[in-house]
């Protein structure tokens, strides 16, 4: 798993979770967070990908698949606070879950997801 394929995972979580909620502080931080709005490794204000990667540096993504990654990236923003709630319906297995589904779909294995 790369470190945009957990940008993108993370964006996905968020995104499901606002599909319930329809929260509008996660809807706006959904938008500008977007990972497909360009056909490029970027997000749609491309600040937050960026930041992102800085706050990766230096760290592996391990068996886990980035959880407390998201969890710790989630916690770090401040601009939009408490955003790591909207993981909490997520435990560690129901993520890796959801990334082996994610790295499958990016593999072409549709059927896998």
């Amino acid at each position: 798993m790369t470190v945009f394929n957990l940008f993108c995972l993370i964006y996905l979580a968020l995104n499901q979770e606002w599909e319930e909620c329809k929260d509008e502080t996660l809807g706006d931080f959904l938008s500008e967070m977007n990972p497909y709005l360009w056909n490029a490794e970027m997000s749609a204000d491309p600040t937050w990908y960026e930041e992102f990667k800085e706050f990766m540096q230096g760290k592996e993504i391990g068996t886990d698949f980035g959880f407390k990654h998201a969890q710790n990236y989630l916690k770090s923003i401040s601009y939009y606070p408490d955003l790591v709630r909207f993981l909490s319906e997520y435990d560690e297995e129901s993520w890796v879950d959801g990334a082996h589904q994610l790295l499958n779909y990016l593999r072409g294995d549709e059927a896998s997801v």
